[in-house]
């Protein structure tokens, strides 16, 4: 007796019930169906109701349901018992994979029988009869119509022997899953649906394919007889590609029917439930299986490149996975391939699937997946997880939501629905208006140092020609000395700047907005109002001009400039976590690490004076808690990633003062300019000291109200610890202008929130006071881009030499050249050229008194009227050319000429140059190297290990043998 339909069964909407008309529209003989339907189930309750649901609407339905369970611990047994027309439920072990449980199934039960009486289309019992196999999951649903038109199409092109529906998404969704399976000989599984792609008939075309998936194929008996069922080996995952492919070797076409639908859930991809049948990891057994797949059907001439593919894509998947901190997706990875390789269970495969090989592989060679959409795919995927894993590493936590309150709603810009997009997008975003405003004006103000040649200044010694002679200036100096930290950070920096030139212009002249950039970063952490955080990040990066480090050439300051915001933004995210469980954040920490080496290399004082401040605050204010510990760790990480320039430092702590690129910024005390020492403005900023008189007055103005935000007065103390610091270095003689620049970064955290607090006020005080600091911005970027960034900056050649001399630096000649620069009223000063020069870096490593003590004695001798014999002193010293700039000392160059050895040379205009003759002497250069490999490679480690832990973890990907939605594993 025919069980009662459950309630609830009208799930599906009339247009997806059958019609009546079954006939062939090509008018091609009838024929009988008979199939048999089989449904394993596994854990599936939550969907089970709904299969049935789905099997009471089904018209026709299948002449015999067959049920297997596989050792499900819920009402899965009961549920299937309860299908319509279902046989005796048959019960397997939770290890059975989902072949085995359909072969299982079909032995204890048997196809459905043929009829005798009167057929379904009101024949006589003699048409002909085809038998049909029907796999279901527990998690699918498949649409009335979907049986009808599957056996249409199978009338219709009956020497088609699988067959299989459309996927859709649970429970009734139109986002597309699979219309047909295909995959590439490295293994990936392609359905060709992008993801989230909605059906909307683009791929309704019938059409031959490699595989369908198993939810809702369609097997015809002497298809799945003759090929023995799924492969017992492939308990789940690729046992559909598997069997489609044999299909596909044995002559069997395999083939889509748009027009059955079927609707799938997906549990066991997208985690719902466990996976049965196994209990290896879900990526690795579907890597394996992948692997046994190919290895087992493709042609055997391909093998030997098959299983190259398979190590360079295993070797580049676990180098991704140890990237992204996963180190068991490497192990899973090796794992698979090793395990499928030594098993050798595709080797037993291929030979039993000889006697099937009916169609070459070139016949069937366009039903796979070209390998350059595979390589697309994980591009696409790559960058895809990049950004994803990214957005949910620095989102805000679920347990910090902000509260929407009166204030916060006020901040937000209302803009009238009939404005253009464009006006609104802009309206509602005003730094980016901002940011465009200061991009343009940065190339506006660099208009003079625009063309060829390099960025030179007192301050800045020009970059180097090539990543190679960068890379050796880091990696080599003088015995006893140390090459600066920072030309290692700054060649990788210029490995994607187009070189160090290229890496110069961008840190230079493009300052100004990455600084804006940076602290919008910081500043939307705090900052509620638009307008306030717009400002504030303007005046950050206009703050980069006025402290002069872009005219000057400071590429120092400006660095610490662009990554002070990012610190900020990293400690934020340390003290502002407050988790149950987890505390803090370590990729956090490790970013602020990697920030913190950047000021150590580049700012030395700077970097002190922050690296002191966090210890502090991680101590005292946060406590040892994790949180403290962190901020602990971050300045520790950065002491390790730069020695040992650390230890550098140590030693001469007088170096602290510089800042990369050349000598260090005068200093500012009390004795030599107040108003420059309080405003935070070094002498020769391009910007009078009084431009920076509004923003200090009302950021002490704002200090006066009853309510100070925290974040207001940690402003306050960055610009007190920046004047501190000044001092302290004013009385050391070192360099103030990385530290005069914090006190300006502290008054515009200050006064941004502040403005933030106060919102879109009325009161006629606060709007004069936020107009105050609006004009000052403005008449501050008007004069950056009236001045430009020129000065003390300029662009020129490498070296102020003769052309020749500069020639003659080159192989083979390869000539040192000791440039002596000495007028009347001065005392002499010299350096030795060669290779290209001094550049970046030579004032850090430069040599020991020791090393040029010889040098020094031949000119004090000459400075003395000479003796004759220094011609042949300085051809020992392995010197090619003498070479005095103007303006030229008459007595030393009467000096130079009378010595033997030296024949005058060719020179410009008030300049003088001799050859010193080295034929008779074979010198050697006081001046030597010492290349320090091993501690640049271990820094490169080291450097790589940090970046790797801050980065977001990888994700593990499965992919699953039905839909393109994958399991996540992390």
């Amino acid at each position: 007796m025919e069980q009662e339909a459950p309630a609830g069964w009208e799930f599906f909407d009339s247009v997806d019930f059958p019609t009546d008309h079954t006939d062939d529209p090509m008018g091609r003989p009838r024929v009988r169906h008979v199939v048999t339907a089989v449904v394993v189930g596994h854990e599936g309750a939550a969907w089970l109701p709904r299969l049935s649901e789905a099997l009471w609407a089904l018209n026709p339905r299948p002449d015999r349901l067959i049920a297997i369970d596989t050792g499900s611990t819920d009402e899965t047994a009961e549920l299937l018992g309860a299908m319509p027309g279902v046989e005796p439920v048959v019960s397997v072990s939770a290890r059975t994979g989902f072949g085995t449980a359909v072969a299982r199934g079909i032995e204890a039960v048997g196809f459905a029988p043929i009829p005798s009486s009167v057929g379904p289309y009101g024949d006589d019992g003699h048409m002909p009869v085809v038998e049909w196999l029907w796999l279901l999951h527990d998690d699918c649903a498949p649409a009335p119509k979907a049986l009808e038109k599957l056996l249409l199409q199978a009338t219709m092109s009956p020497d088609t022997g699988v067959w299989g529906p459309k996927l859709r998404l649970w429970p009734r969704d139109r986002e597309l899953l699979e219309v047909g399976v295909t995959t590439s000989l490295g293994g990936r599984r392609d359905t060709g649906i992008e993801n989230g792609e909605l059906d909307q008939g683009q791929h309704d075309q019938l059409r031959n394919v490699l595989s369908v998936s198993s939810a809702g194929m369609l097997v015809r008996r002497d298809v799945w007889e003759a090929l023995h069922g799924f492969d017992p080996r492939l308990p789940m995952f690729r046992d559909d590609l598997d069997f489609g492919w044999r299909a596909s070797r044995a002559g069997y076409k395999v083939g889509v029917a748009p027009d059955a639908v079927v609707y799938h859930a997906q549990a066991a991809a997208t985690g719902e439930r466990a996976l049965a049948g196994t209990r290896r990891h879900a990526y690795q057994l579907d890597r394996s299986h992948a692997y046994y797949t190919v290895l087992a059907n493709a042609p055997g001439k391909l093998l030997p490149l098959l299983i190259l593919r398979f190590l360079l894509g295993t070797i580049m998947r676990s180098i991704w996975f140890l990237i992204g901190k996963t180190p068991s997706g490497a192990v899973d990875e090796w794992t698979a391939l090793l395990g499928t390789l030594l098993a050798g269970g595709w080797t037993q495969a291929r030979k039993d699937r000889r006697n099937i090989d009916r169609v070459p592989y070139d016949d069937i060679k366009g039903l796979f997946s070209r390998s350059v959409h595979a390589l697309r795919q994980n591009l696409e995927e790559t960058t895809s997880t990049i950004s994803e894993r990214i957005r949910e590493a620095w989102a805000d936590e679920p347990e910090e939501q902000v509260v929407t309150t009166a204030r916060r709603a006020k901040s937000t810009a209302r803009v009238a629905v009939d404005q253009p997009r464009w006006r609104r997008q802009l309206i509602r975003r005003p730094f980016l208006v901002a940011w465009v405003l200061l991009a343009i004006g940065a190339f506006v103000a660099a208009r003079s140092l625009i063309g060829g040649g390099v960025l030179r200044s007192n301050l800045l010694l020009p970059p180097h020609e090539t990543l190679g002679a960068l890379w050796h200036a880091a990696a080599a100096a003088p015995p006893g000395v140390t090459p600066p930290a920072w030309l290692g950070q700054f060649w990788a920096f210029s490995t994607v700047m187009f070189g160090p030139s290229g890496a110069t212009n961008l840190l230079l002249l493009g300052a100004v907005p990455l600084a804006g950039l940076s602290a919008w970063a910081l500043l939307r952490s705090f900052v509620t109002d638009r307008v306030a955080r717009a400002w504030g990040a303007t005046a950050y990066g206009l703050a980069v001009f006025a402290n002069g480090a872009v005219t000057q050439g400071r590429i120092g300051t400006c660095v610490a400039a662009i990554v002070l915001p990012l610190l900020g933004a990293a400690v934020h995210t340390i003290a502002r976590r407050r988790r149950v469980i987890i505390q803090g954040s370590w990729r956090a920490a490790w970013f602020a690490g990697i920030c913190q080496a950047v000021l150590f290399a580049f700012t030395p004082a700077l970097g002190l004076l922050v690296s002191v401040t966090l210890v502090i605050g991680g101590v005292l204010g946060l406590g040892w808690r994790r949180q403290g510990r962190q901020l602990v760790f971050s300045v520790v990480l950065g002491l390790l990633l730069v020695l040992p320039w650390t230890i550098q430092l140590v030693l001469h702590p007088s170096r602290i003062g510089q800042e990369a690129g050349g000598p260090p910024t005068a200093a500012v005390g009390p004795g030599d300019s107040l108003p420059h020492l309080l405003t935070g403005t070094p002498i020769g900023a391009p910007t009078p000291w009084w431009f920076v008189v509004p923003l200090i007055l009302v950021a002490l103005v704002a200090l006066l109200r009853e309510s100070r935000q925290r974040y207001e007065l940690l402003g306050w103390f960055a610009a007190l610890a920046g004047l501190a610091a000044t001092l302290v270095a004013s009385r050391l003689g070192g360099g103030s202008g990385p530290l005069m620049f914090l006190m300006t970064a502290g008054w515009i955290i200050a006064v941004a929130v502040a403005w933030d607090s106060v919102g879109k006020s009325t009161e006629v005080i606060v709007q004069g006071l936020l107009g105050l600091v609006l004009v000052t911005t403005i008449v501050t970027a008007g004069f950056w881009m009236v001045r430009g960034a020129d000065g003390p900056l300029w662009r020129g050649t490498a070296q102020d030499l003769p052309a020749y001399l500069i020639s003659a630096q080159d192989p083979p000649e390869d000539a040192s050249i000791l440039v002596v620069r000495k007028d009347p009223s001065t005392p002499m000063r010299y350096s030795l050229v060669k290779d290209g020069g001094p550049r970046m870096g030579s004032l850090e490593a430069a040599p020991k008194p020791e090393q040029t003590k010889p040098i020094t004695d031949v000119l004090s001798t000459l400075g003395g009227g000479g003796t004759g014999e220094e011609g042949r002193q300085l051809a020992g010293l392995a010197i090619d050319y003498v070479y005095l700039p103007a303006p030229v000392d008459p007595t030393l160059q009467a000096t130079l000429d009378s010595l033997p050895g030296l024949t005058r040379a060719s020179a410009t205009d008030g300049d003088a140059a001799w050859l010193v003759d080295r034929s008779d002497a074979k010198g050697t250069s006081p001046l030597t190297d010492v290349t320090h490999t091993l501690w640049r490679v271990l820094g490169l480690i080291g450097w790589i290990i940090a970046l790797i832990f801050c980065l977001p973890t990888v994700r593990r990907t499965v992919a699953v043998p039905h839909g393109t939605h994958a399991r996540r594993d992390r």
